[in-house]
């Protein structure tokens, strides 16, 4: 073997790995394979659980099971997971290590837009924010509420019986929390102290009487206690929490025990110091920049069904300090309104019963990287246009026949 043939480093032997088309093939066959079964699975789990078992970032593995639990495949990477490697892989083989040149700058083009497109995804599952807002047919809304996070508001009670700005423990701290775990939360504003203890991510809150007791071990609290129930698979919106609460002095005598349920839409009440205050566990109020007065709801079921067709909502945004800034919107099913950054999407509405006021549930969602995917699909139809164009000339010059040289004959 000639001694002048160079060993190929071990950097470049990586790189030639992370941009092999065997890693391409791979990460594409499981993402197949990842789709399938969690298109299987919506029917068990619902569509919102599916989502955040396979695409989540916290996902580094899935398991696709059955209704019942039972496995039907082996462990799986999460496809987020999947979706990275195949991002490095397009990254050094599509782009770094590819031919350059013009004759490549559609398929280069394509390239750099679904590698955008994967980046834009993976952007999205990060930063994306989700809530939902319920206005009444002829009132107006500034706020949104996120589903799936519930926080504890306390709050002081003016001269009026108005609610002042309450003081919040956000649900990040409250979910950290399980049956045995208890949190101490100190606010400024007031001079007592909240203990939460007994979380409960899912649970009912009941009603204990001579029929019906408490089961043996669980507190009840004013004649109403906390059971754990099974996790609604399909609704997750479904799924409320509960805890207990005790309220403290300043010398950690015990004010009030409380038990708050994510499903009691009432603030719970105490006095101290000659002062009423009401506590409430509701989901994340998530004000809006913007306010939305809703003229009108409507919609149509299929025929012998309640379920809805379609349904439309006419409103109007409201923005800017003065309320001048107007704008009008009819926002229906796959047809969203879109303003500075918010999305909003009709979610349902409520036809009403005779007596009654209709309502439009809308789905606002704030993501930064929105519209991206739109973008690369853009840029990616570009660019193939241009490689197809580029090879249909290559191809046309190539086919025409060329002319044969000759020569004339010399004459002496």
């Amino acid at each position: 073997m000639s001694d002048s043939k160079k060993e190929i480093s071990l950097g470049k032997r990586v790189f030639r790995i992370l941009s092999g088309y065997e890693i391409a093939v791979v990460c594409l066959s499981l993402l197949f394979i990842l789709t399938f079964f969690g298109t299987i699975e919506q029917k068990w789990f619902g569509l919102w659980s599916t989502i955040h078992k396979y695409f989540d970032i916290k996902s580094l593995y899935v398991l696709p099971t059955r209704g019942d639990g039972k496995p039907i495949f082996f462990p799986l990477p999460g496809a987020y997971w999947v979706i990275v490697v195949l991002g490095i892989n397009m990254l050094c083989g599509a782009i770094i290590r590819a031919r350059k040149g013009w004759k490549k700058f559609g398929v280069l083009l394509s390239h750099c837009a679904i590698l955008f497109m994967l980046f834009a995804g993976a952007v999205s599952s990060v930063t994306k924010e989700e809530g939902h807002m319920r206005i009444l047919q002829g009132e107006k809304s500034d706020y949104a509420q996120k589903l799936f996070k519930h926080e504890i508001e306390i709050f002081k009670y003016d001269e009026n019986g108005d609610r002042e700005p309450p003081a919040i423990v956000r649900s990040k701290h409250i979910k950290s929390l399980g049956p045995k775990k208890k949190l101490n939360a100190t606010f400024e504003k007031f001079d007592f102290t909240l203990q939460v203890d007994h979380f409960l991510p899912v649970a009912e809150l009941a009603l204990a009487s001579p029929s019906s007791p408490a089961p043996d071990g669980v507190e009840v609290v004013d004649g109403f206690f906390l059971v754990e129930t099974e996790k609604n698979i399909q609704q997750e919106e479904a799924n409320l929490p509960g805890c207990y609460v005790t309220v403290k002095d300043e010398s950690g005598g015990t004010i009030q025990r409380l038990v708050l349920w994510a499903g009691n839409p009432y603030p719970v009440s105490f006095t101290h110091g000659g002062q009423r205050y009401g506590v409430t566990y509701l989901m994340e109020v998530w004000p809006m920049p913007f306010m939305v007065d809703l003229h009108r709801t409507f919609g149509e079921d299929h025929p012998g069904t309640n379920i809805p067709r379609w349904f439309q909502s006419d409103i109007t945004k409201i923005d800017g300090d003065d309320g001048e800034q107007r704008e009008d919107y009819k926002i229906v099913m796959n047809e969203p309104a879109r303003h500075g950054g918010y999305t909003l999407y009709q979610a349902g509405y409520t036809k009403a019963a005779e007596g009654e006021t209709p309502s439009s549930t809308f789905a606002v969602v704030k993501n930064p990287s929105d519209k991206w995917p739109e973008y690369a699909l853009y840029a990616s139809t570009i660019g193939l246009l241009i490689h197809f164009i580029t090879m249909l000339f290559r191809f046309a010059g190539g086919s025409r026949p060329k002319k044969l040289k000759t020569t004339e004959p010399s004459v002496s």
